[in-house]
């Protein structure tokens, strides 16, 4: 039976999470949207005897005498009268661990799934067993949502430091590992060492040995395994006395670890795989590519036979994040494909760092987010005075002269999605402080002066008119007035760019048109004004990034712009699709020659050629250098001024901050930028000293003559 229902009034359908297929409350999380159990009688919630303000969760106390038994053989032992006493507790028990339960929470009747149920009751770790967090219950409810979901292969939390996720994942391989057969749970983490010492020792193993002797099934091998938790019936001689095996009593489920490579677990099939700092696996072994093996092992055909825990902290983007973020902007559940599945087949989730931070809950579990207005007692018995958004935001007010650590800061406490994946400082040749500054300036900019759309002809080659859309190619910041736009301008019989005294482009191109995958480079193009005295300075006025089916439709985009601003265009000069395209229609005098600044100096300066080459070396650190210095001036707060730049295009600032200069090809926006920026330079003559010797003198008369 589906687990999906209609919603009404929602296109997207709800997800029932209770095995026994009740439908109660339907809650939006994380895009989706989750149907609760249907909520049962006062009298069947706990703590419904409590006044309210003791309404919090506490454990179930385990009976005294129940606690002493460590065995099923010790258990069986017991004269039957005991058995009978107690068997009634023990049956409850497995009964929440299926069905999760209901507790009254401050007097808000609340529903936690079986698994968190078992991880707040029966997950013992190295610290206690764990306290009731709202921002945990979230992440069980979602994840009893990818789990009941057939189109799902599992979470992607993306997530901030310490917000237990190791833990709840450690505790949800043993809780399914000890009630399934015949299955197979594996563990890899950013390296195999992590995976055995940090997980399966510590934390798996550990779980397992503090479970109650009823939830432990038939253990092979020692109590302290370091390879793997096998559930399955020790190997015993076959004697006269001992001719047949207890097999069919055990699960034989087993998990184990491996070594971080792509192919760690291929050909396995798997129920459950946990994949631990995923945010952090550098090459030859990142993410994505480890992803796009280990996920057939939760597949048989069509059909989806396991689940995937994927979460992590973000690493730098050149140390395992930039792969990381390709698999997280997959996993978008309101972006499917005709089969209803993402493209990486997993659900993401983001919780910020104020909802997850410690010593900000109250004994309710529920995070003291803003000031509150008297002091909170908190969940370990202090108090708290201000809110978790106020402290951190102290820390980063602290660290606002030191843009290195306050990025590191904002990055592993985030309190965005955009925060959580900032790029690390370090290494970058631009000033990723200012960059980000920028970011967050555009963010909160209201209301924000970037439009999208497309240039289209109202006229062919007489006016290009600009239509607002979302699915645009185009995104522009400024327009210039009416009588400045669409001007046909002829010099000795060509059309020439009438405005390029007030700005130009540049374009990053492609010659090939679109291949069958979708694979290769878009095509980019910016417009920028240059310091002039008709329209707003030194600034990006359009961003185009895309890839159209044909190249001559990425053409004739980049055309009806240039013509409706007036601006001429930057183009490397080994693409040749578009200088054609331009002449085919009149329109090559829109192609700009190579700046005279960029010539090689043994050059002759008669010969002119259009566009530059874009792997010349002397191109390749002036283009870096009109970058970094544009930055510089127009990026981010201005020290001198304390004024926020006007740049207000966060692709290509997003672009910026992870330029590699020697792996240039994948940055189509940074070139096309950059290219725009090298347009508007002007060479700089140096002054010759005056020297009057062996100069002849003409009066004016004479050199009239001369040339008569």
């Amino acid at each position: 039976m589906s687990c999906l229902i209609d919603v009404k009034g929602y296109k997207e359908k709800g997800i029932v999470i209770d095995p026994n297929r009740t439908y109660g409350d339907i809650i939006e999380l994380h895009g989706l949207l989750v149907v609760l159990p249907k909520q049962p009688a006062k009298k069947d919630i706990l703590f419904h005897d409590l006044p309210k303000n003791k309404q919090f969760w506490r454990r179930v106390d385990v009976p005294q005498e129940l606690s002493k038994i460590k065995t099923m053989d010790e258990w069986m032992e017991r004269p039957q009268e005991f058995r009978n006493r107690y068997s009634p507790f023990i049956e409850r028990e497995f009964k929440r661990r299926r069905d999760g339960v209901w507790f009254y929470n401050n007097g808000v009747p609340t529903y936690i799934t079986g698994r968190n149920y078992m991880f707040l009751q029966w997950t013992k770790m190295d610290i206690g067993y764990p306290n009731f967090l709202q921002l945990q219950r979230e992440i069980f409810l979602h994840l009893a949502a990818c789990e009941a979901d057939d189109r799902c292969l599992g979470q992607l939390y993306t997530k901030c430091r310490r917000s237990g996720y190791t833990n709840i994942c450690s505790a949800v391989l043993v809780d399914e590992a000890t009630q399934v057969k015949d299955k197979l749970l594996g563990i890899q983490s950013k390296t195999g060492k992590d995976a055995q010492e940090n997980i399966f020792m510590k934390k798996v193993v550990n779980v397992f040995k503090n479970y109650p002797f009823f939830f432990k099934p038939i253990q092979d091998g020692t109590t302290n395994p370091r390879m793997e938790l096998a559930f399955r019936e020790p190997s015993k001689r076959i004697t006269k006395s001992n001719k047949t095996s207890r097999m069919g009593d055990a699960l034989n489920t087993i998990i184990n670890w491996k070594n971080t490579t792509n192919n760690a677990y291929d050909g396995e099939k798997l129920h459950i795989l946990y994949l631990d700092e995923a945010g952090k696996w550098e090459k030859p072994s990142d993410i994505k590519e480890a992803w796009r093996i280990e996920r057939t092992c939760l597949i048989v055909g069509k059909k989806i036979i396991g689940k995937a825990l994927v979460g992590s902290t973000v690493n730098p983007m050149d140390k395992g994040g930039k792969e990381y973020k390709k698999l997280w902007s997959e996993s978008d559940p309101s972006k499917r494909n005709q089969n209803g599945r993402t493209v990486s087949g997993l659900y993401s989730i983001y919780i910020p760092a104020y909802e997850t931070l410690e010593g900000f809950f109250d004994i309710y579990g529920n995070a003291v987010i803003d000031n509150p207005e008297k002091e909170v007692v908190g969940i370990d018995g202090e108090k708290i005075s201000i809110g978790a958004k106020t402290f951190l935001r102290n820390e980063r007010e602290a660290l606002k002269h030191d843009p290195r650590e306050l990025n590191e800061v904002i990055r592993q406490f985030s309190f965005t999605e955009d925060e959580a994946f900032r790029d690390s400082i370090e290494g970058s040749i631009f000033n990723i402080g200012k960059i980000y500054q920028q970011i967050d300036a555009n963010n909160e900019m209201f209301p924000n002066p970037v439009v999208t759309g497309n240039f289209m002809w109202k006229e062919k080659d007489k006016e290009v008119m600009f239509t607002p859309t979302p699915q645009g190619r185009f995104k522009v910041a400024w327009m210039p007035p009416n009588e400045k736009r669409n001007i046909i301008k002829e010099e000795r019989g060509k059309l020439v760019p009438p405005n390029g005294h007030m700005g130009c482009g540049g374009v990053d191109t492609y010659d090939i048109d679109a291949t069958v995958d979708g694979r290769g480079s878009k095509g980019a193009m910016h417009l920028y004004n240059k310091f002039n005295m008709e329209a707003p300075s030194n600034m990006f006025v359009v961003e185009y990034n895309s890839r159209p089916d044909l190249a001559s439709i990425f053409y004739e985009d980049v055309l009806m712009c240039a013509f409706f601003y007036g601006y001429p265009l930057l183009v490397e000069n080994n693409k040749y699709g578009i200088f054609r395209y331009f002449e085919s229609r009149g329109y090559e005098e829109y192609l700009m020659e190579r700046p005279d600044f960029l010539r090689a100096a043994n050059s002759h300066a008669n010969v002119k050629t259009r566009g530059i080459p874009s792997s010349s070396a002397d191109v390749v650190h002036a283009h870096a250098q009109a970058i970094e210095s544009f930055i510089h001036n127009h990026v981010g707060m201005n020290s001198d001024t304390f004024e926020m730049g006007n740049m207000y295009f966060n692709r290509t600032l997003e672009d910026w901050i992870g330029f590699d200069i020697n792996n240039r090809t994948k940055f189509d926006l940074t070139i096309s930028s950059g290219y725009a920026l090298l347009a508007a330079q002007k060479a700089k003559e140096e002054k010759k000293p005056s020297s009057f010797v062996d100069k002849t003198f003409f009066r004016t008369y004479q050199i009239k003559e001369w040339h008569r």
